[in-house]
C-alpha cells in the first residue's frame, strides 16, 4: 500500500463517525458497526480472512487472520469506537488533510493505528512468504468504556503468543501502564422541607465529610506508592450526584471514584483497604455504602528483557533510527490482554496528548512509519 492509499484509508476510517455509546443506543454516529463493517470489506477484498463478532448487539469487532508457518499466533489489536466528538473546533468526521496532518475525532486515537495494522496486514496477506507465526488482528469495538470488545475475545478463547496494542504512542514502546478500578459511594440521610432542615438529615453534607476522608486517604497511602515508568497510584472522585429540588434536603448522595491501580496492585484489595482506612477515619454513621466495582481494568507491567519489547525496540529502531521504551498513566486493552496471560505492548503512531481533543489531528509521517513497524514485527513473528 502507497502513501497515497494509507492516506485514504486512514481519512476514510476518520470520515466513519463510531463514538461509544456509553450504555446509549446505537444510531447514525454512535456505534462500531458501520466502521467495522468497512474494515472488513476492505481486509475481504485484499483477500484477508476475517469474521465480525458481537459482544454487545450491534456493536461489533473485526477478527481477521493471515495464516503463518505455524499455527502459534501474534495478535495485533486497535480498537474502533471514539469519545464524543461535541465541542470539537472543526467538523469532526470530515477526514481533512493539511500539510502532513490528519484532523479529525479518532485520527490519533485509534484509527491511526487501526489503518496502520491494516496496512501492514494488506502487506503480510499480499507477500509470496508466509510469516513465522499466524498473524490476527482484531479491531476492538468498546474500548472507551467497558473494553467489552476485547473481553469477549477473551472470553471466546482468542490467545496468542504475544500481543502488540495500537494506541498514539509516538512509537514508543510502552511496557507499563496503570489499571483502574471504579466504584460507587453513597450516603443517605431523611428528607424533609429545607425551612425544617433541623428535623432532616442532610446526605450531601454527610457525603462532603466522606470526601474529606477519601481526599486525605489518596494523600497518606497512595502518596509515595508508585511503578516504575508510571508513577503513583491516584484516586479521584469524579462525577457526584445529590438533591432533587432546592427546597428539600437530600435524603441520598453518590459519588463515583476512578482509582487508578498499578500493575502489581488487585482492584479488589485497594477497595478493601480504601473501606478500612474510611471507616476508621469516620467519626460518626453517616450512612455510607461501597458498592462493587462496576469496571475494573488490570495495568501492563512487562519486563524489559522481554522479547517482545526487544523486537518491537529493534523494529522501530530500524524504521526511525531511534527507539525508547516507556510507560503511559491510561489503561488500554492490553491490560485486559496481559491478564489473560498473553505478554503485551502498547505501540502506535501519533500523540496521546491530542487524544480526546477539540482538535485532534495524527502526524501522517508517524502513521507511514508505524506501517513498517508493525510489517516487520509481522514478518518476524515479534519474538
Amino acid at each position: 500500500m502507497d502513501g497515497k492509499q494509507l492516506l485514504k484509508l486512514a481519512s476514510d476510517l476518520v470520515a466513519i463517525p463510531s463514538v461509544n455509546p456509553l450504555d446509549g443506543p446505537v444510531d447514525g454516529q454512535r456505534g462500531e458497526k458501520r466502521i467495522a463493517e468497512f474494515i472488513a470489506s476492505r481486509l475481504r477484498e485484499a483477500h484477508i480472512e476475517c469474521e465480525l463478532r458481537e459482544t454487545v448487539p450491534g456493536r461489533p469487532s473485526v477478527v481477521a487472520c493471515v495464516a503463518g508457518e505455524s499455527e502459534e499466533a501474534i495478535w495485533f489489536d486497535a480498537h474502533i469506537d471514539t469519545v464524543s466528538a461535541q465541542g470539537m473546533a472543526f467538523e469532526p468526521f470530515a477526514g481533512r488533510v493539511e500539510g502532513d496532518r490528519l484532523y479529525g475525532r479518532g485520527a490519533a486515537d485509534n484509527k491511526g493505528c487501526v489503518a496502520a495494522m491494516m496496512a501492514a496486514l494488506m502487506q503480510r496477506a499480499k507477500s509470496q512468504a508466509r510469516p513465522p507465526r499466524t498473524v490476527i488482528f482484531t479491531a476492538t469495538a468498546d474500548e472507551e468504556y467497558r473494553m467489552s470488545g476485547v473481553l469477549g475475545l477473551l472470553d471466546s478463547g482468542l490467545r496468542a503468543r504475544a500481543a502488540v496494542v495500537g494506541e498514539p504512542t509516538g512509537l514508543r514502546t510502552i511496557i507499563a501502564h496503570k489499571g483502574f478500578v471504579r466504584f460507587r459511594m453513597t450516603t443517605t440521610g431523611k428528607a424533609v422541607h429545607s425551612s425544617r432542615a433541623h428535623d432532616g438529615i442532610n446526605a450531601i453534607y454527610r457525603m462532603s465529610r466522606v470526601v474529606t476522608v477519601l481526599e486525605a486517604y489518596a494523600k497518606e497511602r497512595l502518596g509515595g506508592r508508585s511503578f516504575p515508568l508510571i508513577g503513583e497510584a491516584t484516586l479521584s472522585v469524579t462525577v457526584i450526584r445529590g438533591g432533587e429540588y432546592a427546597n428539600v434536603v437530600p435524603d441520598r448522595c453518590e459519588v463515583e471514584v476512578d482509582r487508578r491501580r498499578l500493575p502489581d496492585e488487585d482492584g479488589l484489595k485497594a477497595i478493601a483497604d480504601l473501606r478500612a482506612y474510611v471507616d476508621g477515619a469516620l467519626q460518626e454513621d453517616v450512612g455510607l455504602e461501597i458498592a462493587d466495582p462496576h469496571l475494573s481494568v488490570p495495568g501492563l507491567g512487562l519486563d524489559a528483557d522481554h522479547p517482545l519489547p526487544k523486537a518491537a525496540l529493534a523494529a522501530v529502531a530500524a524504521v526511525t533510527g531511534q527507539s525508547a521504551v516507556g510507560g503511559m498513566p491510561a489503561a488500554t486493552n492490553a491490560g485486559q490482554i496481559a491478564a489473560a496471560g498473553i505478554p503485551a505492548i502498547v505501540l502506535g503512531p501519533g500523540d496521546i496528548g491530542e487524544a480526546h481533543t477539540a482538535t485532534e489531528e495524527l502526524d501522517l509521517n508517524s502513521l507511514q512509519q508505524s506501517v513498517a513497524v508493525y510489517e516487520r514485527l509481522m514478518r518476524g513473528a515479534c519474538t
